[in-house]
């Protein structure tokens, strides 16, 4: 897939990926000749190969700067200096980068990651390239936000700078709820108006400038009502048209923001036209530079045999990809992530497995019973996941909704043990409540 720099290299992974998430590092880098290193969080220590690393440290938290560089340079002391830093995670992203600047190692240091991670900067260099952006202001200002909800309407988004995953945003529906968001301390914030459209994730690989790989998904809901308690689907466009012009939409927005050889996920809006523009209708909500979440990279692997991780490892190395040709039109993918249960924490007493009642649905992952949920897995630690492969995106939504149907899962409060025991079931479940 790649011609290989000179051997010998020194390199240090920075580490959450479990091995269920697929990420294979000893795959994507040769072990026996080049030196690897991990500082791994302690839930991704599965995902790492200790007897075939240089060394590996584990950290409780990869955000823990004091810790991590700590590690850093104890690594650098023991084993000599690094020529790599590689960082898979979004959030790692930024703790490779200064580490990168600690350590005098080439790559994209703080202000480089700065323009895929800081949502206002990232938003006023794509509008600069051109590209319709969802109107926001800063919300360090409470009476800024007032002003600017006034000037919108409602909904309005209020997110995260630095944030991922739909983690920490709050839908303002109103001026009470307004008020009472901004009650408390909102720091380092953004809000943003509420674009009302289809999304996409869109994910592939950029080099040199030129976007090689690219493939979009349509979002049955948002990661926002997700996170908000509905299910989550996600299922391949069935639109060449539309495919066609994000490759180029992802160049403009790519080459805007400096990143010009990586794995990108790319959120977009598909809208209502307003003029004649190339890219008029689609509006920009966030790009990161990093393999999509949640199922997308085994997606990836399983329908498209394309290893997403494999491609980012490489290209963080400054490897030269030799890319195989890819039918992407081929075939469908899709997934779909059932949320926990409203009351959390709470245990998992059953579940339905609809493996052989589905057919396009070829990968399940269950919570087992007796499993405690407690609302911090994200798109990991889930009521359910489901993986889909079909000739059509349309087909695996209606196996989606089937899903979404026929699901049941039994529950109980931890700190009530005592009481009756409750159902999530159908498309009752955002709204069920014990």
């Amino acid at each position: 897939m790649s011609e290989r720099t000179a051997p010998g290299r020194h390199i240090l992974v920075l580490n959450r990926f479990d091995e269920e998430a697929g990420c294979r590092y000893t795959d994507y880098v040769d072990h026996t000749v080049d030196r690897v290193a991990y500082i791994t969080a302690a839930g991704g220590r599965t995902g790492v190969d200790a007897d075939r690393a240089e060394t590996v440290a584990v950290v409780d938290d990869l955000a823990d700067w004091a810790a991590v560089s700590e590690l850093a340079l104890g690594i650098v002391r023991r084993f000599g200096p690094l020529d790599h830093i590689v960082a898979l995670f979004e959030r790692e992203l930024e703790v490779a980068a200064a580490l990168r600047e600690l350590l005098g190692v080439a790559g994209p240091g703080p202000a480089e990651v700065e323009r895929v991670r800081d949502k206002v900067t990232m938003k006023q260099l794509v509008a600069s390239a051109g590209l319709r952006v969802p109107r926001f202001v800063d919300a360090d200002s409470p009476e800024q936000v007032r002003r600017f909800a006034e000037r919108t309407g409602f909904p309005v988004v209020l997110k995260p700078r630095d944030g991922s995953g739909s983690q920490g945003i709050f839908l303002i529906n109103s001026l009470s709820s307004l008020e009472e968001t901004l009650a408390s301390p909102l720091e380092n914030y953004v809000c943003e108006e509420f674009v009302t459209g289809t999304m996409y994730q869109v994910d592939g690989i950029v080099q040199d400038g030129t976007v090689r790989v690219l493939r979009a998904f349509r979002l049955l809901n948002t990661c926002l009502e997700y996170a908000l308690g509905d299910p989550f689907g996600s299922v391949t466009s069935d639109d060449p048209a539309l495919e066609k012009r994000l490759v180029g939409y992802s160049e403009v927005a790519l080459a805007a923001l400096g990143v010009r050889s990586s794995a990108f996920h790319l959120e977009v809006f598909a809208v209502e036209p307003t003029g004649p523009g190339e890219y008029d209708g689609l509006v920009f909500l966030e790009v990161a530079a990093r393999a999509g979440g949640a199922e997308l990279p085994l997606l990836w692997r399983e329908v498209y045999g394309f290893d997403l991780f494999d491609a980012a490892t490489r290209l963080s190395l400054g490897e030269s990809l030799s890319l195989p040709d890819l039918d992407l039109a081929s075939e469908a993918g899709g997934y779909l992530l059932m949320p926990e249960p409203p009351v959390r924490p709470c245990r998992v007493l059953s579940t339905t497995s609809l493996i052989d009642r589905v057919p396009p649905m070829y990968a399940e992952v269950l919570p087992e019973p007796g499993a405690v949920l407690n609302g911090t897995g994200g798109a990991k630690e889930t009521g359910g996941r489901y993986r889909f492969r079909a000739g059509s995106g349309a087909e695996i939504e209606r196996a989606i909704m089937r899903v979404v149907d026929e699901y049941d899962l039994a529950w109980e409060p931890v700190s009530e043990p005592d009481t009756k025991v409750f159902r999530v079931a159908g498309r009752a479940q955002s709204q069920a409540r014990p």
